[in-house]
């Protein structure tokens, strides 16, 4: 049985929760397609099975080549949570699968606060899960500036 592993990461915004939520978490892999990753690196994501709601799965591709694939577990539009499950792709050979869990939670002053939590199933270490708080705070940060222009 592999090592489970979690971590998490919050962030507060100035931006509302609900823009936060339908914008951001909701479309991550496509936001960060879009907006992070370079255009000339080939990277898409393509629907392989449902609307986008719960049971959806998505396979992320870097110049057709399947890289990752997922499957979105949770989906509450009123409570702003999302989940999804790894289910297959590059490196995920050695372990079952990465659960990651987002939550979006309003504040009294118009802006929310974004709080990922990751489980994964394997041992990782506390460089790995570094780079992947800042990974995600960066992406983050992209969106913000994006939404503010």
């Amino acid at each position: 049985m592999a090592e489970v592993t979690s971590w998490e990461v919050e962030i507060t915004s100035s931006i509302p929760a609900s823009k936060v939520f339908h914008d951001f978490v909701i479309v991550l892999f496509d936001f960060v397609i879009e907006n992070v990753i370079p255009k000339d690196f080939g990277m898409t994501i393509t629907n392989q099975e449902g609307d986008g709601g719960v049971g959806t799965i998505k396979i992320m591709m870097k110049d057709g080549s399947p890289q990752v694939k997922y499957k979105i577990t949770g989906l509450n539009m009123e409570n702003f949570t999302y989940s999804m499950v790894m289910i297959e792709g590059i490196g995920y050979d050695e372990y079952e699968s990465t659960l990651s869990e987002m939550k979006v939670i309003p504040s009294t002053n118009g802006g929310c606060t974004f709080i990922s939590k990751n489980t994964e199933f394997k041992e990782i270490s506390e460089g790995d899960i570094e780079f992947q708080k800042e990974q995600i705070a960066e992406w983050f940060k992209v969106f913000e500036e994006v939404v503010s222009q």
